[in-house]
């Protein structure tokens, strides 16, 4: 009862989140690494309680829209980061965060945790491993940019990043939204202006996965309901990270599988195939992975897709 809950009130902060945090409502979730379901206190006591095993080698795995991190949990009880703690001897950590809220406060957010998690953990940390599902791989690379612009020292522990059926040229599903609310207000009629008043609270989350908005620049003083409006910076890659990105499709046809994507990313986009219109840096193609007949939710608990990230996980280099 209690898990289902916690996804209930996941989806509601990803529909409503900035709102929910805006008015000071109870149910808005703050960032924290959980464990259990229970949040997991950044001090050296507290961490040394909940990983009595920890290593220097830690996961940190990040869920994306509307989710928490259940996501992950595969039939049988493992996960992602389970599965690389028994196969590779990381420490898993989870986070759980308000996905209503601008990706680019979350970013600021978990930039700030991640340096507040490495100086009180328990033992030196060696390396920190960042996977993101969905959402959450725009995160990570909106914390890693403002980390680097600030110079952070546990920047300098991430070598590998995974982005799973991340959107990051942004969302067509978010693009047709704007495009329909747009129009509705633009007929002039209460009703489809009220229709297009109740479209527009979704959330600043949302919102930012129109074109994978990843900085404060890309919205501070923005009208967030314009028409198709690109105002997206450029985040460049971090050379020192080895960037691995793992796509799905709903179809085994190579046809169907561009066209419909994971049924939420396109394959373009989960797998960073940038053009100049998107104002993105393209991703390397040597690590993609495309995972076909396998769906937006099933990509972040499938026995496959782990056994490619253990697999780039034991590349040299």
């Amino acid at each position: 009862m209690r898990s289902n809950l916690e996804r209930v009130i996941g989806v509601l902060n990803g529909a409503v989140g900035d709102y929910l945090q805006r008015t000071g409502n109870g149910l808005a979730t703050p960032m924290q690494l959980v464990l259990g379901g229970k949040p997991v206190e950044l001090s050296r006591g507290a961490l040394a309680a909940a990983y009595p095993k920890a290593t220097g080698r830690v996961a940190v795995l990040v869920h994306g829209l509307m989710c928490v991190e259940s996501v992950w949990n595969m039939p049988g009880g493992e996960t992602y980061g389970s599965l690389l703690a028994r196969d590779l001897g990381y420490t898993p950590v989870y986070l759980r965060y308000n996905s209503g809220l601008h990706i680019s406060e979350n970013g600021e957010g978990l930039d700030a945790l991640l340096g507040r998690l490495v100086n009180a953990y328990p033992v030196p940390v060696e390396e920190l491993l960042l996977i993101g599902h969905s959402m959450g791989g725009l995160v990570l690379r909106s914390a890693t940019h403002a980390a680097s612009e600030e110079a952070r020292s546990w920047l300098s522990l991430v070598r590998r990043a995974f982005y799973i059926g991340t959107p990051h040229l942004g969302a067509p599903l978010e693009r047709f939204g704007n495009l329909v609310s747009w129009t509705l207000q633009k007929v002039g009629n209460p009703y489809t202006t009220l229709i297009a008043d109740i479209m527009n609270l979704r959330s600043s989350g949302v919102k930012d996965l129109r074109f994978a908005s990843l900085r404060r620049e890309d919205w501070d003083g923005a009208d967030a309901d314009a028409l198709l409006m690109n105002r997206r910076h450029p985040v460049p890659l971090l050379p020192q990270i080895r960037h691995h990105l793992i796509a799905g499709t709903v179809s085994a046809d190579p046809r169907l599988s561009l066209l419909f994507g994971d049924a939420l990313v396109a394959v373009a986009s989960a797998t960073g195939r940038a053009k100049p219109k998107h104002r993105c840096s393209p991703f390397p193609q040597e690590h993609v992975r495309i995972m076909a007949g396998m769906d937006h939710m099933r990509i972040a608990r499938a026995p496959e897709v782990y056994a490619q990230i253990r697999a780039w996980c034991e590349e040299a280099g």
